[in-house]
């Protein structure tokens, strides 16, 4: 696994995604330790993470470029699709901006969404090229340090969304036409990413699902309504 090491953040995330499309999954892949969640109290708290999302143009050369006001747009979406979720599955979800914290524990808690983003690509790279001393049983883990966001959230659970979403360009789009009467075949635009619950108590990742698939719209209601209940695909209850 050397030769990870040496690629960007940005190359090893493009690295990994691409090996999800190209494994031909289905749209979803849920893997998961448990199908009830844990109940300290009538509904399990679940705190819901930053959204690590960001949304892309395709250029005519195949180039991503991140387009801000689109990620904002779809972050906010995404938030709001999830709590409607969020009542219709019946637990109670804690936004993580309202959980307190001094400022060293705070900046722990928000590196151990930098950590899921690196689990979950691990992940993804394990189901197509087995990693040592990982086998087909589904064990992974972010570590005791989640316990800290356990006792100032009073919650049971965390959920870590990541998805990268790119739509092609104009000028993609004629560029596919082009090639498509020459007989090559361009790719338009993407929506990947996964989504990880963790048991506060242990650390370990007890749900875990990959989208990947070549439809779907975080930029208006409707689309990134749908794309959350597909991401949620075999959410324990």
């Amino acid at each position: 696994m050397s030769h990870f090491r040496r690629l960007s953040g940005a190359a090893v995330s493009s690295f990994v995604l691409a090996l999800a499309v190209l494994s031909g999954c289905a749209v979803t892949t849920p893997q998961q330790q448990v199908t009830e969640l844990r109940r300290s109290v009538p509904n399990p708290k679940i705190v819901l993470m930053p959204i690590d999302v960001e949304l892309s143009e395709l250029t005519a050369g195949g180039v991503l470029e991140p387009k801000a006001e689109w990620t904002q747009q779809a972050s906010e979406l995404l938030v709001r699709s999830l709590r409607e979720e969020k009542k219709r599955m019946g637990f109670e979800l804690i936004d993580f901006t309202t959980v307190k914290a001094e400022p060293a524990a705070a900046e722990k808690l928000d590196q151990l969404n930098k950590l899921h983003g690196a689990v979950g690509k691990s992940i993804l790279i394990n189901r197509i090229i087995k990693l040592p001393n990982k086998g087909e049983k589904f064990e992974w883990t972010l570590g005791t340090d989640v316990n800290a966001l356990r006792d100032k959230a009073g919650a049971d659970y965390a959920l870590f969304v990541f998805i990268r979403d790119s739509y092609a360009s104009d000028a993609r789009k004629a560029a596919i036409v082009a090639a498509a009467l020459l007989g090559v075949g361009l790719t338009a635009g993407q929506q990947l990413g996964f989504a990880s619950l963790v048991d506060l108590d242990t650390g370990n990742i007890v749900w875990f699902n990959q989208l990947s698939r070549g439809t779907g719209d975080l930029r208006t209601a409707e689309p990134a309504s749908e794309t959350v209940k597909v991401l949620l695909t075999s959410f324990p209850k």
